[in-house]
């Protein structure tokens, strides 16, 4: 062994490759600082998954946003999944807003090849349903200005607890649409912080276990019915970074 060469040259972090070309502006909070970069990577079969996440801080209005580029590809047959600035906030003692941003040409939910669609997908599973019907309405105003369409569906929270998510459509590839509702994203938030109490202790370890553990598991499979391999161990650290740290 070439012991100088080990030290000088052993496993340093390496460039995240992203274009910054396809990136958004972050959200207008203020105060907002880089805390932290983050690199998943994983190849499986002939699937390979790149997360690239970013965490930033705002002393100020104590909000914590985390930000995901993430490509999910078949090698072989060219089918993907990009997530293209999904992204979290959370104030300690508050409820959690997640918005999945994705470009993909296959179906999310049936998993069948299409044509290439935009998604955004919003999260909002530790409020009560008239507090998340309010905050959709915001999400609603965004896409009705933006002319796409959009909906609610019902499903299972990693809580284990049913709910609603809000789900905008666009076809093609639509990241001015992603763009906008980010931005709302955080007025929504702001406004929400403002009109809301804190709930104190704020207990996040359910929601983030069954997040990291169920949630991993469920996309694994979803992955799998799109023709995408990725283990549950990468889904996991994916997850793991994107909830955890508060």
């Amino acid at each position: 062994m070439n012991e100088k060469a080990f030290l000088e040259k052993y496993l340093w972090p390496s460039g995240d490759k992203l274009d910054r070309s396809f990136t958004h502006p972050l959200p207008k909070i203020p105060g907002l600082k880089k805390a932290g970069d983050f690199i998943v990577q994983c190849e499986h079969e002939d699937t390979f998954s790149t997360n690239i996440m970013t965490k930033y801080e705002s002393a100020s209005t104590g909000v914590i946003f985390k930000e995901v580029y993430k490509n999910t590809q078949n090698k072989v047959t060219g089918t993907f999944v990009r997530l293209v600035g999904t992204m979290s906030l959370v104030k300690n003692e508050y409820p959690r807003l997640s918005l999945d941003a994705a470009v993909a040409n296959v179906n999310l939910f049936t998993g069948e090849r299409e044509d290439l669609k935009t998604t955004v997908a919003i999260h909002l599973p530790e409020v009560d349903s008239a507090q998340r019907k309010k905050l959709f309405q915001e999400f609603s105003a965004q896409a009705k200005a933006d002319g796409v369409s959009y909906q609610e569906k019902e499903v299972e929270y990693a809580s284990g607890t049913k709910g609603s998510i809000w789900v905008g459509e666009s076809k093609g590839i639509n990241l001015g649409m992603i763009h906008n509702l980010r931005q709302r994203a955080w007025t929504v938030y702001k406004s929400f912080m403002e009109e809301t109490k804190a709930k104190i202790p704020f207990d996040y370890r359910p929601a983030q276990e069954n997040t990291v553990f169920g949630s991993s598991q469920r996309e694994h499979l979803s992955f799998k019915r799109m023709g995408l391999s990725v283990p549950v161990e990468s889904q996991a650290a994916f997850f793991s970074v994107l909830v955890t740290g508060i």
